[in-house]
C-alpha cells in the first residue's frame, strides 16, 4: 500500500510539505508541473488523465489518494475506475462547488496562451491585496509566481483536466472530506465533512488540524 500525495492546480510538492512529515508509510508526493503534459491536447479530460495517471504510476486499488483541490478531483476519478480509498482536502466531486467557475473555456485557454491571465501583472495585483487572506498568502504568492513562469499549455491542460466535461457518471464518494471554514475558491461538500480552520490552503496554514483526521482514518487501514 502507498500513500500517493496528488497537488493542485499549479502546485508542486511544497502544498504538503507541513503534513507529509507526520505521516509514516511508503509515500509518494508529486508535482503537478510534472505530471501533466506540456503537448496539446485538445482531447483531455480528467477521466482520460486519470486513466493515464493510474497506469503512469501503476496505481492499484490498494493505494490511498490523498488530494488538495484539484488533486482530489483526479482522485476522485481514480477511484471511478479501480476503487482506491481517496482523502479529498478543500477539494470536489462536481464542478458546482466551484465558486467562480469559467464559462466560455475556449476563451479562458486562449488568453492563458496569450499570457493576459497568470503573469507578472496579475501576479502584482495579488501582492497589492487582491488575495485578502492573510496567513495564506505566502503559499498563494508562491504559487502564483510558479503560474506566471510556468509552461502556458501544462496550465491550460490542468483547466481541461478542472472544467471540461466528461462522458461518465460517476457515484463513488470519497472516503474522507477536509475542509476549511473559510474555503472561497471551493464551497463546502453537501455531504458530510471534517470541518477545520483555515481557507483553501488549510493543510498548509492549519497542517495540525489537518492531520487530526486523516491520522485517525489511516490507522483504520
Amino acid at each position: 500500500m502507498r500513500i500517493i500525495f496528488i497537488p493542485g492546480f499549479a502546485e508542486d510538492e511544497t502544498i504538503f510539505s507541513k503534513i507529509v512529515p507526520d505521516i509514516s508509510g511508503d509515500i509518494l508526493v508529486l508535482n503537478s508541473w510534472k505530471i501533466i503534459t506540456d503537448q496539446r491536447r485538445d482531447d483531455l479530460n480528467v477521466l482520460k488523465f486519470a486513466k493515464e495517471f493510474i497506469a503512469a504510476y501503476n496505481i492499484t486499488r490498494n493505494d490511498i489518494l490523498i488530494g488538495h483541490s484539484m488533486g482530489g478531483w483526479i482522485a476522485y476519478h481514480v477511484k471511478h475506475l479501480i476503487g482506491c480509498r481517496i482523502i479529498h482536502i478543500a477539494s470536489l466531486t462536481n464542478t458546482d462547488r466551484i465558486i467562480a467557475p469559467a464559462i466560455n473555456h475556449p476563451a479562458v485557454y486562449w488568453a492563458v496562451r496569450q499570457r493576459l491571465l497568470f503573469n507578472p501583472f496579475t501576479t502584482w495585483l495579488s501582492s497589492l491585496g487582491f488575495y485578502h487572506h492573510r496567513e495564506s498568502k505566502e503559499i498563494f504568492m508562491y504559487f502564483a509566481h510558479l503560474l506566471e513562469r510556468g509552461k502556458t499549455e501544462i496550465i491550460v491542460n490542468e483547466l481541461k483536466i478542472l472544467l471540461k466535461p466528461i462522458d461518465a457518471v460517476v457515484t463513488v464518494q470519497p472516503d474522507l472530506r477536509i475542509h476549511g471554514d473559510k474555503d472561497d475558491i471551493l464551497r463546502p461538500p453537501k455531504e458530510q465533512y471534517y470541518k477545520v480552520p483555515g481557507d483553501h490552503f488549510c493543510l498548509y496554514t492549519h497542517p495540525k488540524e489537518v492531520l487530526v483526521p486523516i491520522i485517525e482514518f489511516l490507522k483504520g487501514v
